[in-house]
């Protein structure tokens, strides 16, 4: 009798129909990420806007938590501004990038990303700081004498 095994591990056979049926897997395989990929991109597109700013505009920034304290000091972070500003652009830097006029004292990069701004739409007015809106200075209480500490 004639053995109709065709894998390259047995000696009856060249292993040619397996290397048809890989070639054939992986072409399936090439088409289907492809189709897969096209569907992923389609989905993300559907949220994606381009922005772009022009010099002069003003904008916010988006600051990460521990970078905030050098433009904007804040006693409770937890509480703090998701945006800060509004900042004047100086320059559009590539595609994506543009360069912000910062206060003095900032030690941020003056050079963000444009996901990190958002347009100042209509007449913004700066907030005043709360020391000036304050008329009476505030009464601060300290203690007399420590009684107990913990080490």
């Amino acid at each position: 009798t004639k053995l109709k095994m065709s894998t390259a591990y047995h000696p009856e056979s060249d292993g040619q129909t397996e290397v048809v049926n890989r070639d054939e897997a992986l072409r399936q395989l090439k088409t289907q990420l492809l189709k897969a990929q096209e569907r992923m991109r389609n989905q993300a597109d559907k949220k994606r806007t381009d922005r772009s700013f022009v010099c002069g505009e003003w904008v916010f920034v988006k600051l990460r938590a521990h970078r905030q304290q050098s433009v904007v000091t804040r006693i409770n972070a937890k509480l703090a501004a998701k945006y800060y500003g509004p900042y004047p652009i100086i320059e559009k830097i590539g595609a994506v990038a543009y360069r912000l006029k910062l206060p003095t004292g900032s030690r941020v990069h003056p050079v963000f990303h444009v996901s990190l701004l958002k347009k100042v739409v209509g007449k913004y007015q700066k907030e005043e700081e709360l020391s000036e809106l304050l008329e009476e200075p505030i009464e601060v209480y300290e203690p007399e004498a420590v009684l107990a500490a913990r080490k």
